[in-house]
Parts: structure tokens; sequence; C-alpha cells
């Protein structure tokens, strides 16, 4: 029983960890995005009636 427990815990942390593995590299493609377009939601259409263009 004790080797069940054990188990479900380092299963729970590895899954935990790719988690937050992908929530971070998600968040910084984000930022190295918005870095270089200075748009987070990628609209780079330039209209000046956007409201995601930078003014």
């Amino acid at each position: 029983m004790v080797l069940a427990a054990g188990s479900s815990v380092l299963s729970t942390a590895i899954v935990g960890g790719i988690l937050l593995i992908v929530v971070v590299l998600v968040i910084r493609s984000m930022w190295i995005k918005k870095k270089k377009t200075g748009s987070c939601v990628g609209c780079s259409c330039g209209c000046s009636d956007c409201p995601h263009s930078s003014k």
C-alpha cells in the first residue's frame, strides 16, 4: 500500500512539473512575441482603429 501511495505522489509531481513547464513556455513565447511586435495578441494590421495597435 505504501508503494502505491508513493507512486501516486510521484506521478502527480511529474504531471504537475510538465504542466508548469508548458505554462512557462507559453508565457515566454508571448513575452518574446510582445517584445518583437509590440502586441501580445499577434495583431500587426497597423489599423488606427484597432484596439491592439500601439499608438
